[in-house]
Order: C-alpha cells, then sequence, then structure tokens
C-alpha cells in the first residue's frame, strides 16, 4: 500500500476508475477490514482493470502488527463475487513449493473488473457505501497487547496510556497452562510428531509432475 495514503480503507487520494492494474501480495492477512480493502481495489479499478491478490493460505503467525486472516479456496471467488469484479483465476498451493518453509500455502486470484452501464454503476456505489459503514477506528494492537500481557497500549502520538483491567481476557491461555501441568505436553507433542510425519510422507509419495516447481 502506497505510504502517502492516510486511511488503509479509505484511498481518497486515488481516484475512481484510475488504474489499470492493482497488485496486492502478503496484504489481506494483514487488513483487518479486508473486504474494505478488495472495495476500494475495486474502486480505483479502470474498467477491464486488473487485480492480482495473492495472500496465505496456511502459515505461521506473522504479525505487522496484526495477522488476522487465511484465505482457503473459496475466500477469493467469494471476495471478487462481493466486489463485483470477474474471477479469472483464483488457487491455492497446497502443495509446498519453497525450499524453506514448507509451512505457507499461498492462496492466489486474478480479478478484472467488467464494464458497467449506469444501473450498474448505481449498484457498485451502493455496495461501496453500505461496505465501508462499519468498521473500527484504529487497528487491533491494543487487543495485542493485553492478550500478550501488558498494562498499557501506545495512542496515537506515540505515549502509553492506561489500559481497563478486563477479567478473563487471558482465560484460554490459562486453560492452557493447567492441560500442560496436567501431563498432556507429552500427548500434544506426540500428535504434532505424527502429524508432520503424515505431512512428509504425503510429500515424499506426491509425484514430481505434481509439485509445480
Amino acid at each position: 500500500m502506497p505510504p502517502w495514503l492516510a486511511d488503509p480503507y479509505d484511498w481518497s487520494e486515488i481516484a475512481s476508475g484510475s488504474i489499470d492494474v492493482v497488485t496486492c501480495s502478503e496484504v489481506f492477512e494483514h487488513a483487518e477490514y479486508f473486504w474494505i480493502t478488495i472495495l476500494e481495489i475495486a474502486r480505483v479499478l479502470k474498467p477491464n482493470g486488473l487485480a492480482f491478490i495473492t495472500s496465505p493460505g496456511g502459515g505461521p503467525r506473522h504479525r505487522f502488527p496484526v495477522d488476522c486472516w487465511r484465505f482457503y479456496d473459496d475466500a477469493f471467488p467469494a471476495l471478487a463475487r462481493y466486489a463485483g469484479l470477474n474471477l479469472l483465476e483464483a488457487q491455492v498451493q497446497w502443495v509446498p513449493a519453497y525450499r524453506k518453509g514448507i509451512q505457507w500455502r499461498d492462496s492466489s486470484a486474478v480479478m478484472q473488473k467488467p464494464l458497467r452501464d449506469a444501473a450498474e454503476g448505481f449498484e457498485e456505489a451502493l455496495r461501496q457505501t453500505i461496505g465501508k459503514s462499519l468498521r473500527g477506528g484504529k487497528p487491533a494492537i491494543e487487543e495485542i497487547l493485553v492478550v500478550a500481557g501488558r498494562n498499557s497500549a501506545p495512542d496515537e502520538i506515540g505515549e502509553i496510556s492506561p489500559l481497563k483491567a478486563q477479567p478473563g481476557r487471558n482465560a484460554f491461555a490459562a486453560r492452557e497452562a493447567e492441560l500442560l501441568a496436567a501431563g498432556n505436553m507429552l500427548l500434544m507433542k506426540t500428535r504434532l510428531v505424527m502429524r508432520q510425519i503424515r505431512e512428509i510422507k504425503r510429500i515424499i509419495t506426491t509425484p514430481l509432475k505434481d509439485l509445480h516447481l
């Protein structure tokens, strides 16, 4: 996303129907409201303009500053319909193709903005208005800090402001600690190892022609 955009979900600096091609690589997982992002992409594209979007369909957490979503086979086709774009191609990279980090599975799509008549143009404007009507004002960095056990979060000018105590926010972590203390660690590790063995076996038995290397 260009650094000169003041708001990641309101690209007022870019005129509607002014862009031939939009590329969006490994962004949607970090966008809390990716459904607004796809609407802005659709808005700024020229008729017949193209959008290439890729985002993880699987992989470890990597906050920047948030990591919210993973996208499976049906995700981008659904987003194309939601934004009124034609889906030209969509695929999830289920077979690993990287030498390192085989846990990553990229989901990719190519979409095209269709030519619209007056009625369809009104429908697009209505979709834009409704789709952008509900959103939060700030990224969820405060949520991350609370879950991480910190008592404060940065405000808009970079200082530290207190957060209200919220009992029960760490209930999941506490329950996980209880289970581990009860002797389930060995069972969990065994299941993880077996899962990894099954994945390795699947990769080994996959014909080379299907690896898309």
